[in-house]
């Protein structure tokens, strides 16, 4: 199944996982300052907007890979934020839950894989669907 694999962890996670950085690196060439040392970075305060509204998926297959969604990643879910034209979002459609752009087309709305092999899901006033909420951000591992 293409979609969401398992719930990751919950909004409330300590504090005792903080990163210590000791510096900045430069993508070109060293900064004079490389040695200022900065405070404890928390990950979870870069990417979690709403603690209360926010919640962990692992991304299962490819579908999304043009949006920078592979296989494995975790995404981070605001369930607070409403949804906008080209949206993310993680959705339950008959039950089965996907990772799909959200894409309006006048009154019309279609949940649109960036894999051309998905056929867009056209959502009707019978569709059995909900939107769980709407990816902020994506965590991806480089391949070692």
């Amino acid at each position: 199944m293409e979609g969401i694999k398992a719930y990751l962890g919950s909004p409330t996670v300590s504090r005792t996982g903080e990163l210590e950085l000791s510096g900045k690196i430069e993508t070109g060439f060293p900064s004079p300052a490389a040695d200022h040392l900065e405070k404890a970075l928390s990950l979870e305060d870069l990417v979690v907007y709403r603690p209360s509204a926010t919640f962990y998926v692992r991304a299962e297959g490819n579908a999304m890979q043009r949006a920078g969604i592979h296989d494995k990643d975790i995404l981070i879910v605001d369930r607070s934020i409403h949804p906008k034209n080209g949206s993310i979002v993680i959705t339950s459609v008959n039950q089965e839950p996907v990772i799909r752009r959200f894409v309006r087309r006048g009154v019309r709305v279609f949940l649109v894989s960036d894999d051309a092999r998905h056929e867009p899901i056209a959502i009707y006033d019978d569709t059995d669907w909900i939107i769980w909420g709407v990816v902020t951000h994506v965590i991806h591992r480089y391949q070692l």
